[in-house]
């Protein structure tokens, strides 16, 4: 793996606005060795600075940790110094792609336009499990442990998994690790690494026929609506038919239950899918939008 070279990264964000960065995490890894590794706090930047309890819950990080500290407009600098001229890699990097574009937005900063390359969609490729979370793809390749959502054991994680996982199909670059895909139509980037991709009809999870009839996702058809922050959709996906869920991509007579990411955010915008719910609601149909964090805790239930 002489010239596997490149940066791992993961972020921690304070709510689902990309924007709300509080954690950054980052592996260097030249000729095949994590060389070098960095991590920080950040104060999420104002307007994006509210600290939702579902988040608290999945990071550990509450307002008061980071209350004083630098923020994107500031700690920019640091991770560009770090990355230099490397490629970013990531579990599910496509979160880390719409916050470094969305931070910077927010905050007026101009980003390279990093190359992207994904270690959930490799492990996909490359492995069969129930779920593909950076934890169940870790323990499946039989790597060290780690402290999930904690952002620097995550960006290194991530660089052991792309690295393992070079070392079982001999790859020794990048691109023969990730072969060249086709561009989008506009020429941009293929289109499942950006932020809300949907996966086709054919590629949806069935419902598990072994999951506990009496579990309060079993029956119900879902809709996710957003991004959300727990979990990639993909997965959360995985997981609801695991408890025996049927899922959907669009708000059909069918659905009973649309997960909308955003309920709750100041300044939100109900989706196409939530109005959807909301107008066959109101005509009578048995359907109800819920919250990222009760779908957490409906996810909980054995």
């Amino acid at each position: 793996m002489s010239g596997m070279s490149f940066t791992a990264i993961d972020f921690e964000t304070a709510n689902s606005y990309r924007a709300s960065a509080c954690a950054v995490g980052m592996a260097k890894v030249r000729n095949g060795r994590i060389v070098e590794e960095a991590s920080w706090l950040m104060k999420p930047l104002p307007g994006y600075d509210d600290f939702l309890p579902v988040n608290i819950g999945v990071h550990g990080i509450t307002a008061a940790q980071v209350r004083g500290l630098d923020d994107w407009s500031t700690l920019h600098h640091p991770m560009l110094e770090f990355i230099g001229a490397d490629a970013l890699v990531g579990h599910n990097v496509s979160f880390e792609r719409s916050v470094i574009f969305k931070a910077s937005e927010a905050c007026g900063v101009v980003m390279p336009d990093f190359d992207y390359r994904c270690t959930l969609n490799l492990a996909r490729k490359h492995l069969t499990l129930p779920k593909y979370s950076l934890s169940d793809v870790v323990t499946a390749l039989s790597l060290p442990s780690f402290t999930h959502h904690d952002a620097g054991a995550d960006a290194a994680a991530s660089a052991q998994v792309a690295l393992e996982l070079a070392r079982r199909t001999n790859a020794s670059t990048l691109d023969e690790l990730w072969p060249a895909m086709p561009k989008t139509r506009s020429g941009g980037t293929p289109s499942y690494y950006a932020s809300g991709y949907t996966r086709k009809l054919a590629d949806l999870p069935k419902p598990a026929p072994d999951a506990n009839p009496h579990g309060p996702l079993y029956g119900q058809t879902l809709v996710f609506s957003g991004d959300l922050v727990a979990m990639p959709r993909a997965e959360a996906q995985d997981a609801a038919a695991a408890k025996g869920a049927v899922i959907a991509n669009s708000t059909t007579k069918k659905v009973t239950l649309v997960v909308d990411a955003t309920a709750g955010l100041p300044g939100s915008v109900p989706s196409g899918k939530v109005r959807r719910a909301m107008e066959l609601a109101a005509a009578g149909q048995h359907i109800e939008v819920i919250s990222e964090g009760r779908f957490l805790r409906l996810l909980a239930f054995q």
